[in-house]
Formats: structure tokens, sequence, C-alpha cells
């Protein structure tokens, strides 16, 4: 499915895929024959940004070994903005036409007007074990 969509957007002249995903950007499994799709479809002109699926929260590409793939592959984080802000910041960026995609990619991450949380801002990462969560309360279980 995803192949074919990445096809309609080379033969569209489609300019951004985005990617509307699990909890803080993560796939069910990261494969490398997705990997090397959303690759192509950026090496072909499409830029491709990762979203969360979650009404609150972020993005975290670099946090699980799924959002690294995704980095590798050159996806862009959308951080915390909604969908309707990323369609919109798409589309103004992309209107300008003196901007490549490398650079709206770029500017993805930049507050233009407010629609995006600077990432000093963000509540850290969610500890991923109940040892990891009592240890910040500073509770000891040993």
């Amino acid at each position: 499915m995803i192949r074919a969509i990445i096809s309609a957007a080379k033969e569209t002249h489609v300019r951004a895929l985005v990617l509307q995903l699990y909890g803080t950007g993560n796939v069910p499994s990261i494969k490398r024959d997705l990997r090397d799709m959303l690759g192509e479809a950026i090496e072909g002109g499409t830029l491709v940004v990762a979203n969360t699926q979650c009404h609150v929260g972020h993005v975290m590409m670099g946090h699980y070994a799924t959002g690294r793939a995704l980095v590798e592959a050159g996806v862009v984080s959308a951080n915390d903005m909604t969908v309707e802000a990323i369609s919109c910041k798409l589309a103004y960026l992309f209107g300008r036409n003196d901007l490549s995609q490398i650079e709206v990619g770029d500017l993805m991450g930049v507050s233009l007007r407010g629609e995006i949380t600077h990432s000093n801002s963000l509540p850290p990462p969610p500890l991923s074990s109940a040892y990891q969560r009592a240890s910040r309360k500073g509770r000891r279980y040993f």
C-alpha cells in the first residue's frame, strides 16, 4: 500500500507525505523494505513527515529503534503539530517557491507562528519500566 502511495506521489508531483504513526512516532516494526521505500520517496523529491496519532504528546524520532530507522531514512518529525498545522505549514513553505525540499524539511522543526513547541519546553521521554519510574520518584526497591 505504501509503495502504491509513493508511486502515486511521484506521478502526481505530490511534494509531501504525512505519516500518522503510533505514540512518539513509531511504526509497528521498521523493515528494511519500508525504510528503503521512504528513503526512495525522499530522494525522489517527496518530503516525508512523521506525526503522532495521539491527541496529546509529540513525536520523538530517535527515542526508540523504529524512530531511529525513520530518521536514517530521512523522515522529518512533526514534533507536536496537529495535522492541520502540518498541512498549512507545508502549503505555505512549498507555496513560497523559493525553498528546497531540504529547507522545507528543516523549517518543519521551527516555530513560525507558534504551531510547534520548542523541544526544550517539551516533557521528557516516558520512562519504560516500573524501576525507572520509581527511581525518578526517589523510591528504592532493592
